[in-house]
């Protein structure tokens, strides 16, 4: 009996790993799903109410938010308590209703704002990367004063206090009344990245101050030699730029991704910063189709 009960400890501890690395698998998976539903609804929404349908997120407040938005979010309790979802955080809107004529429009949100689960959020890069080959994002130039009247939009915020309309450039997706994204000429990936996001209370610790989340990336870093696989994509978190493969190869900024090809290499080399490399997660979106696929280490 004693011989079997050391046996029964030997692989509970050999097996207790693979526990905490599966709950944490588990944070990221969940993630997935629930965007993966999130974003089949709003396709299923633009098809059959032959409209062009909106995933708005809420990024940095620092990074979009207007001044005068900015502001309304201390009278605001409606628009303040979204202060929590910076980075996780995500709604369908439409602008128009079936049958309305043209010109008129009935704008709205089709859902509430939902979150991530806990320990998974959207990567900050990708809310301010202007790249045209990587941008993800419309509504996006905004930032740095650029206007293009075919994709800006301004998007409102839920109100509880003067009834005043608050609304801003929030980046968002668009699906098509034919299900297809909206302005795009190539598939999209939205990444999902392990971690922890910190929201500033005010004095009182009932009130979320107007500041950026504090985001810690706590996924494990890919090692530069010899951690990239074959046919597996990985992420660009932090601050910095990488190339790859590791000489010769292509510059890859915070915020992007690349994939591994064993003809081309298996090193990254850090160009600046301290940028952190880390498997991809997430969400694929065919341009055409608009149906949703996920991307997992696990599935190259």
């Amino acid at each position: 009996m004693i011989v079997v009960l050391g046996i029964i400890g030997i692989i509970a501890a050999l097996t207790l790993p693979s526990f905490t690395k599966g709950g944490k698998g588990n944070t990221t998976e969940s993630a997935t799903r629930q965007l993966m539903d999130d974003l089949a609804y709003a396709r299923l929404k633009a098809l059959s109410g032959r409209a062009r349908v909106y995933v708005v997120f809420f990024p940095l407040q620092s990074d979009y938010l207007t001044v005068a938005v900015t502001n309304a979010f201390y009278t605001n309790s409606g628009a303040n308590s979204m202060l929590a979802g910076q980075m996780a955080s995500y709604a369908i809107f439409v602008r128009r209703a079936v049958g309305e004529q043209p010109g008129q429009e009935s704008p709205r949100y089709l859902t509430e704002w939902h979150t991530l689960p806990d320990g998974a959020f959207f990567p900050p890069n990708i809310f301010t990367n202007t790249n045209s080959n990587t941008r993800i994002f419309w509504n996006v130039n905004q930032l740095f004063g650029a206007t293009n009247a075919a994709t800006d939009y301004l998007f409102p915020f839920p109100d509880t206090g003067s009834g005043a309309m608050h609304a801003d450039y929030l980046p968002y997706i668009a699906f098509e009344p034919d299900g297809r994204l909206y302005g795009r000429a190539g598939d999209l990936t939205l990444p999902l990245v392990e971690g922890s996001l910190l929201q500033a209370k005010d004095a009182s610790g009932k009130t979320n101050a107007i500041a950026d989340v504090d985001a810690q990336v706590t996924a494990a870093p890919v090692p530069a030699t010899g951690g990239i696989v074959n046919g597996i994509e990985y992420y660009v978190a932090g601050g910095g730029r990488v190339r790859y493969p590791a000489a010769g190869g292509v510059i890859f900024n915070a915020g992007e991704t690349f994939q591994g090809a064993t003809a081309s290499g298996q090193d990254y080399a850090v160009i600046s910063g301290s940028p952190r490399v880390v498997h991809l997660y997430g969400v694929r979106l065919n341009w055409i189709t608009g149906r949703a696929k996920a991307v997992r280490p696990e599935l190259p």
